[in-house]
């Protein structure tokens, strides 16, 4: 998923094994369902993501004894070099931020195509 306007990369959806032929976003969940030639449809859940991009921003680091900075949680933030790892690893093997909610397999062929309905539920 990228953010046009920033231009860069939110999350990589890692799971299909072969083109994704088609992806769209549901009006009015936080799901995208994807169309592959692996012969699956993927709905993915991105509520994680939403957070994550809600979540974060000024006035949500306190500052601790020692210096240490904790998050509205009270976890502490990371290091500069914890960071950097953790981007390392993020770009390496995805973040857990979309999930995989559903996997819908036995088609004969790839699919290219799946929309979600406007007005019914999943």
């Amino acid at each position: 998923l990228w953010d046009f306007q920033t231009r860069s990369c939110l999350s990589v959806l890692t799971g299909h094994n072969h083109y994704v032929m088609c992806a769209a976003f549901h009006p009015s969940e936080d799901l995208i369902v994807s169309a592959s030639l692996d012969q699956t449809v993927r709905v993915w859940d991105t509520t994680g993501l939403r957070k994550k991009q809600m979540g974060g921003g000024a006035g949500m680091d306190v500052g601790m004894p020692g210096g240490a900075m904790m998050d509205a949680n009270g976890m502490p933030r990371p290091t500069g070099a914890q960071q950097a790892a953790l981007n390392v690893q993020a770009e390496l093997f995805g973040t857990n931020d979309v999930v995989v909610k559903y996997v819908l397999e036995g088609h004969d062929r790839g699919v290219n195509w799946a929309a979600f309905h406007p007005t019914l539920p999943l």
